[in-house]
């Protein structure tokens, strides 16, 4: 009894998802992509058969159940927006859009439709490191939570030609692809919101040898920023796309009694008390598995580790939802109970909004959510207006 799925986009997380979903059951019987080209090599690559530039042909392919969007930041929400609306479930790759007024339509949609799946896919919840981490943390282990500090470097991947990644307003950039995530494990990890944020973007290659000329990169490639959260931690989060070599990656939650850390997929704690810290669980990479599952070796390349083993669990999880129903599209929602919502990936989008205040006005910003839609008329006659609102 599970959906059929249609996918939107070309991106290395596609070329990923689709033989996942594949090997767990699913049937992909349709492909978007931005132009009829893109699209019919990929399906071409992956086996699916039919391919199309237009979002609604997709959409209304009388085989497609269930939805799966991992394109330009800018088009995820229009496109989620549509499917719930004519009764598609929905899963959203990160980032969900360049900023919080896209993501708000869809948290929208999504409380309109509430028997229909609706999340995000932070695959770092589904790590299974996370999950004994998690679990941890819940149990007491490291006492009151005090610190988190994040780092991530890895080697920017600049492609040859300009598109979304290269531009902050379409929603480019390690804050928004990669802070996305860490902001959305930190507040897993810890059940704590952000109330304050500090932040530093900085772009220092804004041309290459390939984009030049009238062309700019506004995207950043390195940001540093500072959360205060509501229960008196606090989190330092450094990402650096300019160190070439194997993508780093380290969460480490402090506390009153001791720490854990997450390094890669691997989980190490220590009691305060202790001299040495203990090797929790060990994730060695399955390149076996990976094999098996049909994801190519280059995508394995371009995919971090602990990205893709979370998103093989998460697959599992969603196809484990689908299958413990008798009917045709229906879901439950106990399997994915630790799945990202529309509204979390709304919270995490509003972080990252105040952390680019911040950044220009090189002060501590307010994390304020949005509840609905500014109107933009309202807000340009109010600047020409004399006359004060009361």
């Amino acid at each position: 009894m599970l959906p059929r799925v249609g996918v939107f986009g070309t991106t290395t997380i596609i070329k990923s998802l689709v033989p996942i979903l594949k090997s767990n059951g699913f049937l992909v019987v349709a492909l978007w992509g931005r132009t009829k080209e893109q699209a019919d090599e990929l399906g071409k690559e992956l086996g699916v058969t039919f391919t199309t530039q237009k979002v609604d042909e997709v959409l209304l392919y009388k085989d497609v159940d269930f939805v799966i969007i991992s394109c330009s930041p800018h088009l995820q929400s229009q496109i989620a927006v549509k499917a719930l609306n004519i009764g598609k479930h929905v899963l959203c790759g990160t980032p969900s859009g360049p900023g919080q007024v896209e993501v708000l339509r869809m948290v929208n949609a999504a409380r309109y439709y509430p028997r229909l799946m609706s999340l995000m896919c932070h695959s770092l919840r589904f790590l299974p490191t996370v999950t004994k981490m998690k679990n941890l943390i819940q149990n007491g282990f490291v006492g009151d939570i005090n610190i988190c500090e994040v780092r991530v470097h890895y080697q920017s991947i600049v492609k040859e030609n300009f598109d979304w990644t290269c531009d902050e307003l379409m929603g480019g950039g390690v804050l928004n692809t990669i802070g996305c995530n860490i902001i959305d494990i930190i507040t897993y990890l810890t059940s704590q919101k952000a109330i304050r944020v500090h932040g530093m973007l900085k772009t220092y290659h804004k041309q290459t040898d390939k984009i030049k000329g009238i062309r700019e990169i506004t995207s950043d490639d390195y940001c540093s920023f500072q959360m205060e959260l509501e229960k008196g931690a606090c989190a330092t989060v450094t990402l650096n796309s300019h160190m070439p070599g194997p993508f780093v990656q380290e969460i480490i939650i402090s506390g009153s009694k001791a720490r854990l850390t997450v390094r890669g997929a691997d989980l190490y704690g220590q009691a305060h008390d202790k001299i040495k810290e203990d090797l929790l669980q060990f994730e060695p990479v399955h390149y076996s598995e990976e094999e098996r599952l049909g994801i190519s070796q280059k995508v394995r390349r371009e995919i971090p580790n602990p990205y893709l083993k979370g998103m093989i669990r998460s697959i599992e999880a969603v196809r484990v939802a689908f299958g413990k129903e008798e009917v045709r599209q229906s879901w439950c929602s106990e399997p994915l109970v630790a799945a990202a919502t529309f509204e979390d990936s709304l919270y995490t989008q509003t972080v990252i909004d105040a952390i680019r205040t911040s950044s220009k006005s090189k002060e501590w910003e307010k994390v304020v959510m949005m509840k609905e839609e500014p109107n933009p008329f309202l807000t340009a006659a109010m600047r020409k207006s004399t006359f004060s609102l009361h």
